[in-house]
C-alpha cells in the first residue's frame, strides 16, 4: 500500500471549509506509540500550497516516550540524523475546532520517500488489521470506553476528594465544563452516548457512539485531544493515566466490540439457537482474545505506572484471562441482549492505551481464534477474583511491565501480526521503560509512579 493520492474533490471541499469558517491555522497531527498528539502548525496558505506533497515531520516524534525522550535506538530502522517522514494528510478526518478560533486540525500519515506505509506508525498498523479483517469478509464496528481523571493543572491532584462514584453532586460541581466537552465533541461529530462519572476522585467518562474500521480509533483520538485542551483551558489536567495514584481504583479505557459483514450490515456475533445467544465466531473471537490477553497487556496498560492496575486491582478490575456474561470482575465481559446488543467488552485495557493498538491487537488476536478455530474455555459465574473461580493452570496478571514485555515476546502470532517494523521499536521503548522502572525500585523511590507520567498520559 503506497500514499494515496489526494483527490481534487477532497481538496477543494476542504478548501470551501476552510474560507466558509475562517480557518487561518492548521494543526498536522500524528499519534505516537501512547496516543499522545505530536505534529505541528502551519499557516493556512502554507498548508494549502503544500497539502499535495505532503510535509515534512521528523520520525523521531512517532517513537517518543509520553514525556518526550527519546529510548536509545540501535539497530532500528531509523538513521542517526533522526531522518524527517512525509506525512500526508487524510482529508477525511479534518475538523474544525470549535474552541480555537480559526483552527483547524488534521490526521496525517507518514510515508518513506518511496511512498510505503512507515511500518511502526500505529494508525497503519491498525489500518494493516482492518484490511486482513476484510479479506476475510468482516468488519468491525467498536468504540473505546475512556474514563479520565481531572487533577489541579499546578497541585496534581483530584479536583474532588470524595470516593463514593456516581454522586450526582460532582456532575453540578463540574457542570459547565463536562457540558462544555460535550457540546464540542457533538460539534466534531462525534455522538456522545452519556456522562458519567465513575469510580473516584473526579473521574468521569463520555462514551461515544461506536464506528466501523479506522473511524473508531480516530474518534477515540478526537475525544481524548478535546478533553484534554478543553480541561488545559479550565486550569485542570486531564490525565489517562491508567493508575494516576497508588491508593486509586484503576481508570478503564473499556474496548467494546463485534464483528459485521463486510458492509457492515449483518450483525455475526449473534446466534438465537445458542444458549449463550453467542454465534461460532463470536466464541471463536473471544477464545482467540483470550489465548493472547497476557501478551495484550502491553498495550492495555502501556506504562509501568499503568500496568499497577494489576498488582492492586480494584474489584472490576480483571486478574485472569477469563469471560463471563455481563461480568465486570472478567477480562472479558459478553454482553448478548439483541442482535444489535451482542459485543465483547475488553476490560483489560486502561486509559492510556493507544486507540489504534487497541483496534489492532484486539483484531489480530480474535482473527487467530477463527482462523484457527480455537475453542473457547468455559465462562466464569461469580466473581471472577474469587479461588473458588478461577480455572485450573490460569495466568494471573502479575501486574509488571518486565512481564507483560516478556509476554508479547514469546508471542509469535501478535508479533508476526503487527509486524516487525513496528514490533522491534515498540519493544524497544518499552525496554528502556523498564529500565527506568528497575532504578527507581532500586533507589528506593515510591513516588516514582505518581509523578512520572502523570501529566502526559
Amino acid at each position: 500500500m503506497c500514499a494515496q493520492p489526494i483527490s481534487n474533490e477532497a481538496l477543494s471541499e476542504v478548501r470551501n471549509r476552510i474560507e466558509r469558517d475562517k480557518i487561518e491555522y492548521i494543526f498536522l497531527e500524528c499519534s505516537d506509540f501512547h496516543g499522545i498528539s505530536r505534529g505541528k502548525v502551519l499557516p493556512v496558505d502554507r498548508f494549502l500550497e503544500n497539502s499535495e506533497d505532503g510535509f515534512s515531520i521528523p520520525a523521531m516524534q512517532l517513537i517518543r516516550l509520553p514525556k518526550g525522550d527519546i529510548p536509545p535506538m540501535s539497530n532500528l530502522p531509523l538513521s542517526e540524523e533522526f531522518s524527517d517522514f512525509t506525512f500526508f494528510p487524510d482529508f477525511s478526518t479534518f475538523k474544525v475546532i470549535p474552541w480555537r478560533k480559526g483552527v483547524a486540525s488534521v490526521l496525517v500519515d507518514p510515508y518513506t520517500v518511496s511512498g510505503e506505509p512507515v511500518g511502526f506508525f500505529t494508525r497503519h498498523v491498525a489500518r494493516h488489521q482492518i484490511e486482513r479483517l476484510k479479506d476475510y469478509g468482516l468488519s468491525i464496528l467498536s468504540a473505546l470506553e475512556y474514563e479520565f481523571s481531572l487533577l489541579d493543572s499546578k497541585t496534581l491532584l483530584p479536583i474532588h476528594s470524595d470516593s463514593t462514584g456516581h454522586w450526582i453532586k460532582n456532575f453540578f460541581d463540574d457542570w459547565d465544563h463536562l457540558t462544555s466537552i460535550h457540546k464540542n465533541l457533538s460539534s466534531m461529530d462525534l455522538v456522545v452516548e452519556q456522562i458519567d462519572t465513575e469510580g473516584e476522585e473526579g473521574v468521569y467518562e463520555f462514551p461515544i457512539k461506536p464506528s466501523l474500521g479506522l473511524k473508531a480509533g480516530d474518534d477515540a483520538y478526537w475525544l481524548k485531544k478535546t478533553v484534554r485542551e478543553l480541561s488545559q483551558q479550565k486550569g485542570y489536567l486531564a490525565s489517562f493515566s491508567s493508575k494516576p495514584f497508588i491508593h486509586s481504583s484503576g481508570v478503564g479505557g473499556h474496548f467494546n466490540h463485534s464483528l459485521l459483514d463486510l458492509e457492515g450490515k449483518e450483525r455475526l456475533f449473534y446466534d438465537v439457537e445458542n444458549p449463550h445467544k453467542m454465534s461460532k465466531i463470536m466464541q471463536h473471537w473471544l477464545a482467540g482474545l483470550i489465548r493472547h490477553a497476557p501478551a495484550m497487556l502491553i498495550f492495555g496498560c502501556p506504562t509501568a505506572s499503568c500496568q499497577r492496575r494489576f498488582a492492586s486491582p480494584d474489584r472490576a478490575t480483571p486478574q485472569y484471562p477469563d469471560w463471563g456474561i455481563d461480568n465486570r470482575t472478567c477480562s472479558f465481559r459478553v454482553k448478548n441482549l439483541t442482535p444489535e446488543k451482542t459485543y465483547i467488552e475488553n476490560r483489560i485495557f486502561g486509559s492510556a492505551c493507544n486507540p489504534y493498538l487497541t483496534l489492532a491487537v484486539n483484531i489480530a488476536a480474535g482473527l487467530d481464534g477463527i482462523l484457527n478455530e480455537i475453542p473457547l474455555q468455559r465462562m466464569v459465574k461469580g466473581n471472577a477474583h474469587s479461588v473458588a473461580h478461577v480455572l485450573p493452570g490460569a495466568h494471573k496478571f502479575s501486574g509488571r511491565l518486565s512481564d507483560a514485555l516478556w509476554e508479547l515476546e514469546q508471542d509469535e502470532v501478535l508479533r508476526q501480526a503487527l509486524g516487525e517494523d513496528f514490533i522491534r521499536p515498540y519493544i524497544n521503548a518499552k525496554k528502556h521503560e523498564c529500565d527506568r522502572e528497575t532504578e527507581a525500585y532500586m533507589k528506593g523511590d515510591a513516588s516514582f509512579y505518581d509523578r512520572e507520567y502523570l501529566a502526559y498520559l
